[in-house]
């Protein structure tokens, strides 16, 4: 019965049958020791340590004497599972017993200190053995050397080859082998090659897994074409290359040789080799790490073709760089190719093409998938939450990217430093550096430590938003290590504020710690001093730079000739240009822009054009500020016509125009219309330009065939935004409106912020309205101006409902708390319905942290006890 025994449901059997027998037929049918180490040898094939238990103990209790193969199959068996402790008891009861230890005994105990990773314990019992009165064979030794070569310690298993052949011992092919693989780990490939080749001369041949591992070791150090030979070298003494080696190689020369890899793969085919999932899936891979997508997907077709199907990671592989290359349509196809083989998208796939989306400027479609993700049952990570974070603050949505934490805590998923240095990042963008440092303090209050990046976003926004002295304090106080990037920052805000000095300082200081500045570092102190008109004092910079072996850049370069255009040093500035071009620098559109500046200046719009059509031919696209100088330059010299086909260039150049091309443009036209006497500023343009003339503007630019876009409608409504004409920004909504032109998240945003600058609540509150059926979320600035104007013009009732509203759309409920409790009514002094408004919160149990919490309710006291404090004087 035990021998036709197969598997561990037969050994079950067998146990049962033993202790049936045992039962029935006391000691008529008792059985024989030789039958019950049978039965342990075979519970032991299958690692049945807990039957091998109950089968020792019925020997004991049937009154039989263990012998040494019953101990040694119990020791064996432990070892092999690692339970050292319960080895070592079988090991104690056979030294107990009298009986003399063997060399098996030995390797099983010293095989089981290597499991579990105690190489002392297995070295010490080595070298005892002959001690111990077991010789030491082969078995031994390389036993412990496997041990020493898996723990990266082959100087000590090369030694104990010295020891093992002086003591009498043969290494063996699979010692030699094993010896190979240790020094090909350590990265001692030279070494390993020749132990290989002295293996002949020791009278052992190499097999398949010693030419293998050889092969593995080169491939895995980049040495493909060694590797390649020792394939030739295998297969000239008669050794036929296994699916291993052939895996082995094609996976080595796909980084950096696919085409080699597809070669060896087709030989291989032809001598009978039956490619896998894995083998295809690295080919693939490896044309997709050179950007190959077309010979990836060939490839993938070729796989199919040959019945064998694409596994999850090819797929991830495929999808992954798709997106990469924009090529979204067919990583999208690819996609619905997943399910349709029956196969379920993990979260790495879903997360690759939500990121991809992203980074594309695509968020909807990324929005899409992360649903569809959602229905599949598919559960996100934070990958994917902070790529949709990234995007949804890309694409100006930073609400919704702060909804997005909410939702993150709600499936159980804590956000990480990177998820809040992007939300840091969001608000710094929108100059927002209130809620910037609630979202760092919320970091650190949730166990997070703020890593280099979140410290240098808050601080080069700062510094950009001349608040560099805040920023320096900041980083100050909380002990912050400064680095290149950091100084840099702090360099360029203090530059910015008119305080070199203390910028210099700062480079000197940077120096003296280590931290070496960049040509960027030096160009932003450069920048500063031509602001200030000390170019004198800028040059000299250059030769700093030199001295310390920084290579001056393109913005270094634009800097010194801008100013020194502006001093009138034409001549100058061309010997620097040429200096420029000849040490390798290629000019960048502002350089051009420069001095296309200084010609439409003077009036030679011909030399300016001119210089535009030589910076094209150069690679140098104009940017919006290089057509909007030349906009502005034919302008001034009355070439309405040139302005306008230059407008029209600007758009087939896919150069979008922004706010300033279409300010002007109206400048110039109504200078035009009013005659050149008349001098037109464009900052105070908006506060009496009519509409007729807005009215001929837009039928000019037709006339040059532009067509008003939703960006030139919203680039006029912004304007009489600005000058609170909430009346003539309504006119050009309607006429937009009636050309079929719908207005963005942009316009609605901008005439919700003059309804209510104008108190004209009741039509900010229909444009909310109006937004919201659009599919577009208000910012929640737009509640904060909506709600406490209402409160100021005595309408509670109306701001309650507003904000109850506002409470069941997709907001994180802490920014409601900062923006509309906080910054909005509190500021303005409505302490009750403050108070109302966070009672209302805390029934609809939103999510409000602790911090957010103490940090409202504090500011209610504190505006609590001022009014107090008036009345009392009042009274007094």
């Amino acid at each position: 019965m035990i021998s036709c025994s197969d598997t561990a449901e037969d050994m079950r059997e067998v146990v049962d049958a033993i202790q049936a027998i045992r039962r029935t037929g006391g000691a008529r049918l008792a059985l024989s020791p030789k039958c019950y180490n049978f039965a342990l040898r075979s519970l032991s094939r299958f690692d049945m340590t807990e039957y091998m238990g109950k089968v020792y103990s019925q020997l004991v209790q049937d009154g039989l004497l263990p012998d040494t193969t019953t101990y040694n199959t119990m020791i064996m068996a432990y070892c092999k599972e690692g339970s050292l402790a319960v080895a070592q008891r079988y090991f104690q009861l056979l030294r107990e017993s009298g009986m003399e230890l063997d060399t098996f005994t030995c390797n099983a105990l010293v095989l089981g200190y290597c499991r579990t990773g105690d190489l002392r314990k297995a070295c010490w019992l080595l070298l005892m053995m002959p001690l111990l009165g077991c010789r030491r064979n082969e078995y031994s030794y390389t036993i412990v050397i496997q041990g020493l070569c898996e723990a990266r310690c082959v100087w000590e298993s090369l030694v104990l080859l010295s020891m093992m052949q002086q003591d009498a011992c043969s290494p063996n092919l699979h010692t030699y082998t094993l010896l190979i693989k240790g020094l090909c780990k350590e990265g001692r490939i030279d070494d390993a090659r020749m132990l290989l080749d002295n293996l002949p001369r020791r009278g052992v041949v190499p097999s398949v897994r010693t030419y293998n591992t050889m092969i593995d070791g080169y491939c895995k150090s980049g040495r493909t074409k060694d590797a390649l030979g020792i394939k030739s070298l295998m297969e000239g003494n008669g050794c036929d290359p296994d699916d291993w080696t052939y895996n082995s190689l094609i996976h080595g020369l796909c980084d950096g040789k696919t085409d080699e890899a597809e070669e060896l793969l087709n030989s291989a085919i032809a001598r009978g080799f039956t490619p896998t999932v894995v083998t295809f899936t690295n080919i693939i891979n490896g044309y997709c790490k050179a950007e190959r997508i077309d010979d990836a997907l060939r490839v993938k077709n070729i796989m199919m073709s040959s019945k064998c199907k694409l596994d999850l990671q090819a797929y991830g592989v495929l999808i992954n760089v798709l997106v990469k290359k924009d090529r979204i349509k067919e990583a999208k196809e690819t996609l619905n190719e997943i399910f349709a083989n029956g196969l379920a998208p993990n979260v790495v796939i879903y997360t690759s093409i939500i990121d991809g989306y992203c980074k594309l400027g695509k968020v909807g479609a990324a929005l899409d998938v992360f649903k569809l993700m959602e229905r599949e049952g598919c559960r996100p990570n934070v990958w994917t939450y902070s790529s949709l974070i990234y995007g949804l603050i890309q694409d100006q949505k930073l609400h919704k990217a702060m909804a997005l934490i909410t939702t993150m805590q709600e499936d159980g998923i804590t956000p990480g430093v990177i998820t809040y240095t992007t939300l840091i990042q969001g608000q710094c963008n929108r100059h927002d550096f209130d809620n910037a440092f609630r979202l760092f303090e919320m970091m650190e209050q949730n166990g997070l430590t703020p890593d280099e990046q979140a410290y240098n976003v808050l601080t080069d926004a700062l510094c950009k938003s001349r608040r560099a002295e805040e920023a320096y304090s900041f980083l100050v106080r909380k002990g912050v290590v400064l680095t290149e990037v950091t100084y840099t920052s702090l360099i360029d805000g203090f530059s910015k504020a008119g305080n070199t000095d203390f910028a210099a300082t700062l480079i000197e200081k940077m120096i003296n710690e280590g931290c070496k500045p960049d040509s960027y570092t030096y160009s932003v102190l450069l920048h500063a001093l031509c602001k200030q008109k000390k170019l004198h004092q800028a040059l000299p910079i250059l030769d700093q730079m030199t001295l310390r072996g920084i290579k001056c850049n393109i913005v270094s370069y634009t800097i010194l000739i801008d100013e020194m255009i502006r001093e009138g040093k034409h001549d100058h500035a061309k010997r620097l240009f040429s200096e420029m071009t000849s040490s390798g620098q290629k000019p960048s559109a502002t350089t051009y822009t420069v001095f296309i500046n200084s010609y439409c200046k003077i009036g030679q719009i011909e030399e300016a054009e001119h210089l535009i059509g030589e910076m094209e031919r150069g690679g140098v696209s104009p940017d919006v500020v290089t057509y909007n100088i030349f906009i502005d330059g034919c302008g001034h010299m009355g070439y309405m016509d040139r302005a306008f086909s230059t407008l029209k260039r600007m758009i087939d150049a896919s150069c979008e125009p922004n706010y300033w091309t279409y300010c002007l443009l109206l400048k110039h036209f109504l200078k035009t219309s009013l005659g050149n006497a008349h001098y037109v500023d464009a900052s105070g343009l908006w506060n009496w330009v009519e509409l007729d003339t807005v009215w001929q503007l837009l039928d000019r630019m037709v006339k040059y065939g532009v067509n008003p876009t939703v960006e030139t409608y919203g680039s006029i409504i912004a304007g009489f935004c600005k000058a609170t004409r909430l009346e003539e920004a309504c006119v050009l909504l309607d006429r937009m409106c009636g050309k079929g032109i719908s207005p963005n998240e942009e316009i609605y945003t901008m005439l919700i912020k003059c309804c209510c600058d104008t108190k004209h609540f009741k039509k900010a509150l229909s444009f909310v309205s109006n937004m919201i059926d659009c599919g577009f979320q208000p910012h929640l600035e737009s509640y904060q101006y909506l709600i406490t104007g209402l409160c100021d013009e005595g309408d509670y009732d109306k701001a309650k409902s507003l904000f109850c509203e506002l409470l069941g759309m997709d907001y994180n409920h802490n920014e409601v708390v900062w923006k509309i409790l906080n910054d909005g009514l509190l500021k303005a002094g409505h302490l009750d319905i403050c108070s109302q408004l966070l009672s209302a919160m805390e029934n609809r149990q939103c999510h409000v942290n602790s911090q957010t919490y103490a940090m409202v309710t504090n500011s209610m006291h504190e505006a609590s006890g001022s009014v107090v404090s008036e009345l009392r004087g009042e009274a007094a």
